[in-house]
């Protein structure tokens, strides 16, 4: 399996040692295993056989764009606006 602890903590913008990596790469690595079991589970011990998903249903929503962003730190266009999280 492979997990790149140091970039998941560069890009959370977290300072992690050593120790606290290894720490973290087992816990992730058995969350992981923890995850890729539940289709089997399922199978198992579910009425209908197999994880199915759900239809993606189009709602109207509620709010205006301007509602859903007046408390966003920055904006663009329209659009919430984030620090950019890959390096070209």
């Amino acid at each position: 399996m492979d997990i790149n602890i140091k970039r998941i903590a560069e890009l959370a913008k977290l300072e992690i040692n050593e120790d606290e990596s290894q720490k973290i790469f087992a816990e992730m690595a058995e969350m992981i295993n923890m995850v890729s079991d539940l289709p089997e589970l399922c199978n198992e011990q579910c009425d209908t056989p197999g994880m199915e998903l759900r239809e993606d249903e189009v709602c109207p929503s509620v709010y205006s764009r301007d509602e859903l962003l007046m408390n966003a730190p920055e904006t663009y266009n329209g659009c919430f606006s984030v620090p950019r999280t890959v390096k070209q």
